[in-house]
């Protein structure tokens, strides 16, 4: 089976990388976006993405803190499906982004670089969050993995599921903040929260059921799941329906009525009608996070499908890598899904509440000192960082004690050295900023003439290509966009337009002011004249429309 799902993840991952290089390149005006929200594509398979990872750390670390008796059967499948889950969810909210080679100004560093990170903004709430995630998955599954060989591990696998328990709460909360501290009414409301929880939850145990049928495999449990969790979505949806007369009929039929096949028992014991159930809970939550992120009806491109297709693709190729990986050093880890023995209740205790207190400490030093140094913020703004840094710290010191029972200590402490040398460098160059000049080789800048703009409708592309991402293709700026990231830039009236001149604004675009990025090597000298000449046009317009 990992080789033919390989072979299948390639296939789809090779279009799926042509659509990600060109929204790289071509920025937001690549896919279908709404110039209100700003949100398209990427952030609905960002929701979706992070959604289904919830399934790993739900069967193996909260069923395990709840003592499930069935979860060891299905845990070491669902951590895989949790980390390459991730992993995909993450790169989406860098291609919003538009300039991925910028993420590291989404630490919040507070503002010792003279460079204030917006505490509001989604996306450094999205960046601690996913970090601290993945991190802690995979750090859980490594000492899934290791116990196999270092039986005193199994003392450490409880504690650690106690610390990822609220952190994936707390993770899919954030990503409900990001919706609901907009001002779109839709997206207002406190059940928000346990709303995506719950579609999370729903969606990700439909993953684990496909991939179970993959594997020839059958839990009931998982089954019986799928119908709770179906009712438990059916009321948010009449609860919308209620109070904010969203309805969607398809929604409704994908995730709630197809499922209650399973009820009837003959249908229940073919294997094609429980993967087609489970097939049709993920397409319903894929669906509905699209809905909910693009209100309105858009003109999807076809980099949107290519990212659909990256997704899926890069998830199958990263499982049966991870299968593959686990078959060849770690065979008995796969051995102990089919064993019906559950593990002995241990608990290390110590190592527990000392990491603890240590993630607390790190969080509260964190809050110290960012209010010192930006006392202007409300601590409130903060608070969605600080139980992402105290679980981080927590399991990073929890493997560290534990890595110091089974390896040697002269092992361990050079490999703490490293990784202490390795942050400083990290944080070092981090801390310095980046230049303001792209320094990319764009081969077809070398020509002028190729760059030469011959329309109106060759320069609104290139403003809605280059531009529009900040500025608005309006012209009128896309506030929420710019506010997730950047200070509002300058409004350009036709007044300030005509009184910096053409030149002046071409000598800005070609190499930046203040918060304006630098784009010589990515247009001409023409083509800034151009732009400037269209946001001239576009300034006139609104003047008029006034």
């Amino acid at each position: 089976m990992n080789r033919y799902l390989l072979i299948f993840g390639i296939i789809l991952l090779i279009p799926g990388l042509i659509a990600v290089d060109f929204a790289l390149a071509f920025g937001p005006a690549s896919w279908a976006i709404s110039q209100k929200e700003f949100w398209g594509t990427p952030i609905s398979n960002f929701v979706f993405w992070i959604g289904l990872a919830h399934a790993g750390t739900f069967f193996s670390a909260i069923l395990l803190v709840l003592g499930a008796r069935f979860q060891h059967r299905i845990a070491l499948i669902a951590e895989f499906s949790t980390l390459a889950s991730l992993v995909i969810a993450g790169t989406f909210p860098l291609i919003h982004l538009g300039i991925p080679s910028r993420f590291d100004a989404m630490i919040p560093f507070g503002n010792v670089r003279t460079f204030l990170i917006n505490p509001e903004s989604p996306l450094t709430w999205d960046f601690v969050a996913i970090l601290a995630y993945t991190t802690a998955s995979t750090l859980f599954l490594l000492l899934h993995l290791l116990k196999t060989k270092f039986s005193t591990l199994e003392s450490f696998r409880r504690p650690m599921a106690w610390i990822l328990f609220p952190l994936v709460l707390w993770v899919h909360t954030i990503v409900s903040l990001d919706f609901a501290v907009t001002f779109v009414p839709e997206w207002q409301g406190a059940y928000f929260p346990l709303y995506f929880i719950s579609g999370a939850l729903f969606s990700g145990i439909a993953l684990v059921q496909i991939l179970l049928e993959l594997l020839k495999r059958r839990v009931r449990r998982i089954e019986s799941l799928l119908i709770t969790f179906s009712w438990a979505m059916l009321s948010f949806w009449i609860w919308e329906a209620l109070t904010k007369n969203i309805w969607h009929p398809e929604i409704l039929v994908f995730g709630f009525l197809i499922p209650q096949l399973l009820w009837i028992p003959s249908l229940r014991e073919r294997s094609m009608v429980r993967a087609s159930a489970a097939l049709a809970v993920i397409i319903s939550l894929w669906w509905e996070r699209i809905l909910l992120v693009q209100k309105n009806p858009l003109d999807w491109t076809w980099v949107d499908i290519g990212l659909l297709s990256f997704g899926i693709g890069l998830f199958c190729v990263l499982f049966a890598l991870l299968r593959i990986f686990t078959q060849k050093f770690f065979a008995k880890a796969l051995d102990e899904e089919s064993a019906e023995e559950l593990p002995k209740n241990l608990f290390a205790k110590r190592p527990f509440f000392f990491s603890i207190l240590l993630g607390v400490f790190c969080a509260a030093g964190f809050a110290t000192y960012f209010i010192c140094n930006a006392s202007a913020f409300p601590i409130l703004r903060i608070v969605p960082f600080l139980l992402p840094i105290a679980a981080l710290v927590a399991i990073v010191s929890l493997s560290g004690i534990a890595a110091w029972k089974i390896f040697s200590k002269s092992k361990v402490i050079v490999s703490f050295i490293a990784i202490f040398c390795a942050l400083v460098s990290a944080s070092a160059w981090i801390y310095r900023g980046h230049e303001t000049a792209y320094d990319e080789d764009y081969i077809q800048v070398k020509a002028e003439k190729t760059q030469t703009v011959r329309s109106e409708r060759e320069a609104e592309k290139l403003f809605n290509a280059r531009c529009a991402s900040c500025h608005g293709k309006d012209g009128k700026f896309n506030k929420k966009f710019v506010r997730e990231y950047y200070p509002l830039p300058q409004k350009l009236s036709r007044e300030r337009i005509d009184s910096l001149g053409v030149d002046s604004l071409s000598q800005v675009i070609l190499n930046g002011r203040n918060y304006m990025q630098a784009f010589r090597g990515r247009v001409s000298e023409s083509e800034a004249n151009a732009l400037v000449m269209h946001l001239k046009k576009l300034a006139e317009k609104n003047a008029e429309a006034k």
